[in-house]
């Protein structure tokens, strides 16, 4: 091999290592404080005909105690029968004859789960079946706690029976005649971040994606109102053709940019990124400012002649005002095999983060610039639509983001081979920057958050590799979960300072080891401000149909369950 064929073997492995960054995650999280020695994982299995498309707790019953809703879409094998009338010898007259076929057939049903009060879930009645109409499921205001949005605007899931004599089962009551942009897709979303406080009076609102535009419907005591409190203009809505008619239509993140105290929504050019970016101002009452556009400003370019691209814009330092983030790669170009592999394994940057000015509009001078080692991309999609697990996020409670960076550790040989085998033993080790009360990033030093996994490419789905948070003792500090070491997973929990210890705080020896990464999720579960495991476990089965699936739910509070 040539050396420069080693040399684009390098940085094909390091575009290729970036698809396996999702599998040790730093988590974040809020709540209130406990102590480490009182955290203890109950673990409570849920069967499932398929895996699961969404996960929404909600209390449907109005108790207290969250319940789950679960929506699922899996094929089954089944029988057709077909009758014919036809002629036989010796008899008089036509005879039915029938013949039963087997045949596969899609089914969408959705799976209420009553929570109880000692932890852990029972179902409510049969499950409800989905026809292709219902397009996702969603948390909702009180009146509606759990929102169908489908073809036609959106449903409201309701309990009906329940008395004495009677089993609960679940229905769909139609609320909202709006019908969203994927209306007739057929397809069953997973995961859409739509229901946000937008107006401050504590309850859930939520953002529709409508053909012409973002419709705000407000919520109150009795549900979502009838009609939308006003319509969003999105400048990044963009149709184009590739190799068919592809129409982008962005959903914004809702963060308060501009320091009010009332949600904003930021909305990102899917073909320019944070290069070319709006914001929309909330008003307040559910009504938003027309969007304004905002990019690098010509002036912030380097004396160098060089302008590190804007990776992040969100609020930094606590104060509610959006801040910049420019990250520029140090590495160098052509600089043979041996640069090459050091820096896909710890590749340098600059950071500079700039203050806004009027309209928001980025400052030219950076108030803050430090060198930092290992890959981040701000918190959001970096090469090729991979969502790293780094970036910028509050670690230790204190309201202010500190920066995560994650550098790898493989062989030389190694990345010659990752391309043609697809697999790889990869060290993988997050760095933090803790951010001082001046504004300033100060490396945390004597941290062990490495560890060692072998991967297949194969196994993995780029796009969908864990992006996982939790707090599992409510204290309000990021705790560090470790994942991908069989059946063990370990949590330790975060210290003032950004800080975690070397030795785990909590071991946790699953009841089965996890197929796939992109199968955990992390999330508060039961309502008690600490973080839970979700892992989607299939059981195998006809590999024709859809496999029956095991939902393994190990739950942080103290009550009901047990060890596996």
């Amino acid at each position: 091999m040539s050396l420069s064929a080693v040399c684009e073997s390098a940085r094909a492995a390091r575009t290729a290592l970036i698809a396996v960054l999702g599998s040790v995650v730093v988590a974040a999280g809020v709540g209130g404080a406990s102590a480490a020695d009182s955290i203890a994982l109950h673990y409570h299995p849920l069967e499932l005909p398929g895996a699961p498309a969404a996960i929404v707790p909600v209390d449907l019953d109005g108790d207290g105690v969250r319940d789950l809703a679960v929506a699922v879409a899996y094929t089954r094998w089944e029988e057709i029968g077909i009758t014919e009338a036809s002629e036989m010898d010796e008899v008089d007259g036509l005879v039915e004859v029938m013949t039963v076929v087997p045949a596969l057939f899609d089914r969408r049903e959705l799976w209420a789960f009553r929570g109880r009060p000692g932890g852990g879930w029972e179902p409510f009645g049969p499950p409800l079946p989905l026809g292709t109409e219902v397009l996702a499921l969603l948390a909702g205001p009180p009146g509606m706690p759990l929102l169908a949005l489908t073809d036609d605007g959106v449903s409201a899931v309701r309990l009906i029976g329940g008395g004495s004599e009677s089993v609960p089962a679940v229905r769909l009551e139609p609320a909202i005649a709006d019908p969203p942009v994927f209306a007739g897709s057929g397809a069953l979303i997973g995961e859409l971040d739509l229901v946000h406080d937008l107006d401050g009076d504590g309850r859930s609102d939520l953002l529709l994606p409508a053909d012409d535009g973002l419709a705000v419907y407000l919520g109150g005591e009795d549900g979502l109102g009838a009609g939308p409190a006003s319509r969003v203009e999105l400048p990044a809505d963009a149709t184009e053709r590739q190799e068919r008619l592809v129409r982008h239509y962005p959903l914004p993140k809702v963060e308060d940019v501009d320091g009010d105290g009332r949600p904003d929504l930021v909305t990102i050019d899917h073909r320019k990124g944070w290069k070319r970016f709006w914001v929309a101002a909330n008003r307040g009452g559910g009504r938003f400012a027309p969007a304004i556009e905002l990019s690098a400003a010509p002036a912030a370019r380097d004396g160098d002649g060089g302008a590190p691209e804007i990776v992040y814009f969100g609020d930094l330092d606590g104060d509610g005002v959006a801040e910049y983030a420019r990250a520029e790669d140090l590495g160098e170009d052509d600089a043979g095999v041996r640069t090459e592999i050091r820096e896909a394994k710890m590749p340098p940057f600059r950071w500079r983060l700039h203050r806004s000015g009027p309209a928001l509009a980025m400052t030219p001078a950076p108030y803050q610039s430090f060198r930092a080692v290992g890959y981040a991309e701000g918190g959001d999609e970096g090469e090729d639509g991979i969502r790293l697990p780094g970036g910028f996020r509050d670690l230790d409670g204190d309201g202010r983001s500190d920066l995560v960076t994650l550098t790898l550790d493989f062989s030389v040989l190694q990345a010659m081979r990752i391309l043609a085998t697809r697999s790889i033993s990869i060290g993988l080790d997050f760095h933090v920057w803790c951010q001082r009360p001046d504004g300033g990033f100060a490396p945390v030093e004597g941290l062990d958050l490495s560890g060692k996994f072998r991967l297949r490419l194969d196994d993995l789905e780029i796009g969908r590799l864990p992006q996982l948070g939790g707090d599992f003792d409510g204290d309000g500090r990021a705790d560090f979960v470790q994942l991908g070491r069989g059946r063990s997973v370990t949590v330790h929990l975060g210290r003032p300072g950004c800080r975690y210890p070397p030795r785990p705080d909590v071991t946790l020896r699953l009841a089965a080891e996890p197929k796939d990464l992109g199968l955990v999720r992390v999330t508060d579960l039961d309502g008690d401000g600490r973080s839970d495991l979700a892992i989607v476990q299939p059981q195998g089965g006809d590999p024709a149909a859809t496999s029956p699936v095991r939902l393994d739910l190990y739950l942080s509070r103290g009550t009901g369950g047990g060890a596996p």
